[in-house]
């Protein structure tokens, strides 16, 4: 029976005036909404249900009769809680000017001070969250305050019909000098006058305001601002605070006036928009969303997500993760990892990074922007802020707050460069040094990840001198080394520079790799051939960028990262493998380097007898990197660069020499074109033959020449 007389009292409609807030509705919507305006926020945004109360002027009537419908004059939609302008002006106003800088740095204000209108919503939250900060202090030292019972709320209406714009708060409000002094001159900050009363202690209460500039910029969309205002002091007087922003202000004694700052703004034409519901709740949202105390627009609670970056990791719900995470990426999937970083010195920095589990710029979707938003003490300043973490770190999804950020007067750009780049460092440092532990707790994972990010990190090795040690640690590369399989027995395919390290050879020097489009070729590379024999492990790179990469890496801790292919190599194999005995005397040997340097003059730099154990005829060494000929080739391809000559090494024992030094004499036609395709098979086993039609004539010479014979 309880329940459905509960039932059925919901469904009675109720019109009632309470505190300037008019509402007329069913009881379901005024037990919600009033049950709502009323949760009391404390810092960690933990919600208190309290007891509905009314001022003692203020009475509800709740009408039992269940055949009534909602009154006629009600045309809200359901759950709107609107405020209206219920103050009364009593006595004559008092005229005041603006002081003369004022009246000028009103107009820069208005005009010109900030990029986007938008940001009045945030200057004006921001102002009525310190001034509640200000009134819980009182009351959190022990200093009476007028009706305590009242919560700590801003309220905001739209009004599209009258092209208002209203925001009130139940904060510390202002007297008659208050009112003439925080808001008759510009740069007077009563927020950074009641930090300095702090003394001491200035973290005991959270304050945005620092400027005294913030509340003029009602004036780019207003063209007729009023304030009521009445200060939580007991026994305080309303007042109406009203300027047309030209130069003058009125002040009067007003009736009606709740404890705290309504601010009325009546809208200029170019600004209607700022009367729409929509456009101020996505205007909370994205700069508002995490100031500490409730946000209520329209009778809704707006900023129902907990600033999760505040508060200790265990405090926070996996649920909560993914409902923020997917606030400030505007993404549903889940991320692989998280990192919640908190430090107050040297620097105060509160942050909380996400690393999705994919990214758009695979599907060619263009460069992704900046994805870390900028804050201070809750209230964005930048939402996707460039320079506090790198360019290759632009996949990083999240949101860092710090106090010691320098704002200039608009607090929509940066002042102190180099603090910026003090604290980009440390939470560069922070993220790498939590993917570096990742990567050793569960490497299967590791792998994945880098499997999908592998590329941001490459880029940040090739464009960020600062950081490509610490980020070579996290690449993972294949090599032709039969690696153990994870914990979990999945195989690997991958290993780590550290890794390599740990299973050199003791006569090894280098890091060595070897860049191929495939691993087949890889294997039967002759220039992995000799490294084989002697059961060294070779980095295998199938990716352009990779040669890149290594070349910028340069070396791992003392080990130099070189080619398979390069001079280095080549001293190694020398110092490091018995001398072969050729089959031909020196002479011989001397006569035919002779003769194919000028059979073959235009391709040959040097021919010299090679110290490497091939199976080839000839070998290519210490040549320029085929990648970086591509990658010139694809930046500028008008440019034809011809391919310089190079230096070659023959194989003296292989058949095919033997034979060749033969033929130079008794058939040197033939020997001459075979002589050529050796040194160009030589070029396309080092990457450096662009175009194979070239020899297709030669070959078919090649051919007639053995099918005569």
């Amino acid at each position: 029976m309880l329940r459905k007389a509960l039932n059925r009292s919901l469904l009675n409609s109720i019109s009632n005036r309470v505190g300037g807030f008019k509402v007329s509705q069913p009881f379901s919507n005024l037990i919600f909404n009033k049950s709502i305006s009323n949760l009391n926020f404390n810092n960690n945004y933990s919600f208190q249900l309290n007891r509905y109360s009314t001022e003692s002027n203020s009475a509800a009537k709740l009408n039992t009769n269940l055949d009534d419908e909602i009154p006629p004059e009600t045309n809200l939609a359901l759950g709107e809680d609107p405020i209206e302008e219920t103050e009364k002006v009593v006595g004559i106003a008092d005229k005041h000017q603006f002081q003369a800088e004022t009246q000028k740095l009103l107009h820069i204000v208005a005009e010109s001070l900030y990029t986007e209108r938008e940001v009045f919503i945030r200057e004006l939250v921001s102002n009525a969250s310190d001034a509640i900060e200000k009134a819980r202090h009182m009351q959190l030292t022990n200093q009476q305050i007028m009706n305590d019972d009242v919560p700590f709320e801003i309220r905001i209406g739209t009004d599209e019909d009258k092209k208002t714009l209203i925001i009130q708060d139940t904060g510390v409000g202002m007297n008659k000098e208050e009112l003439i002094r925080n808001l008759g001159r510009i740069g007077y900050s009563g927020s950074g006058d009641f930090i300095k009363k702090l003394g001491e202690n200035p973290d005991k209460a959270s304050i945005i305001g620092q400027f005294g500039v913030g509340f003029y910029s009602c004036f780019m969309v207003g063209h007729t601002i009023k304030v009521y205002s009445k200060s939580a002091a007991p026994g305080s007087t309303g007042y109406l605070w009203e300027s047309d922003g030209s130069g003058s202000y009125t002040i009067s004694e007003a009736d009606g006036v709740s404890r705290g700052t309504k601010i009325v703004i009546h809208l200029k034409p170019n600004s209607y928009e700022y009367a729409k519901k929509a456009t101020v709740e996505t205007v909370i949202k994205k700069y508002s969303n995490f100031v500490g105390f409730p946000i209520v627009l329209n009778g809704t609670p707006v900023n129902t997500i907990r600033p999760l970056w505040t508060l200790s990791k265990s405090s926070i719900t996996e649920e909560e993760h993914k409902q923020f995470y997917q606030f400030i990426s505007k993404s549903y999937d889940t991320p692989t990892y998280r990192i919640h970083f908190s430090t107050d010195t040297p620097l105060s920095i509160r942050s909380l990074f996400y690393i999705p589990s994919q990214h758009v710029e695979k599907y060619g979707m263009g460069r992704m922007e900046p994805g870390v938003a900028l804050f201070s003490r809750k209230v964005m300043i930048q939402q996707k802020a460039k320079g506090l973490l790198p360019e290759w770190m632009r996949f990083v999804r999240g949101v860092v707050d710090s106090e010691d950020i320098p704002l200039n007067l608009s607090r929509e750009h940066l002042q102190d460069n180099g603090l910026i780049q003090r604290i980009s460092a440390v939470l560069v440092k922070r993220i790498l040094k939590h993917l570096q532990d990742e990567s050793k707790r569960d490497p299967s994972r590791f792998e994945t990840f880098m499997n999908e990010f592998g590329g941001f990190f490459k880029e940040g090795v090739i464009t960020d001198f600062k950081w490509k040690d610490e980020i070579s640690k996290l690449l993972r590369f294949e090599s032709t080394a039969e690696l153990p399989p994870t914990e979990d027995l999945k195989p690997r395919t991958t290993t780590t520079l550290e890794e390599y390290v740990s299973r050199m050879k003791p006569e090894q020097t280098h890091i060595y790799y070897i860049t191929v489009p495939s691993k087949s070729v890889a294997l039967t590379s002759p220039y992995y051939e000799p490294f084989k024999a002697k059961g060294i492990e070779v980095f295998m790179l199938y990716n352009t960028l990779d040669d890149f990469v290594f070349s910028n890496i340069g070396h791992f801790g003392d080990k130099k990262i070189v080619s398979v292919e390069s001079k280095e190599a080549e001293e190694f194999l020398a110092a490091n493998q018995e001398k072969q005995t050729d089959t031909l005397d020196q002479a011989e040997v001397s006569a035919f380097l002779q003769w194919v340097s000028d059979a073959v003059g235009n391709k040959i730099a040097m021919a010299k007898t090679t110290s490497r154990a091939i199976s080839q005829p000839a070998i290519v060494v210490d040549h320029e990197s085929a990648t970086f000929r591509r990658m010139m080739k694809m930046m500028d391809p008008s440019k034809q660069h011809d391919i310089p000559k190079q230096q070659v090494e023959f194989n003296m024992n292989h058949p095919i020499i033997l034979k060749l030094n033969q033929a130079r004499q008794s058939n040197p036609t033939v020997a001459k074109l075979a002589a050529e395709q050796i040194v160009d098979n030589a070029l396309i086993t080092a990457g450096l033959y662009e175009d194979s039609r070239e020899m297709v004539p030669r070959l078919n010479q090649l051919l007639e020449q053995v099918l005569n014979k």
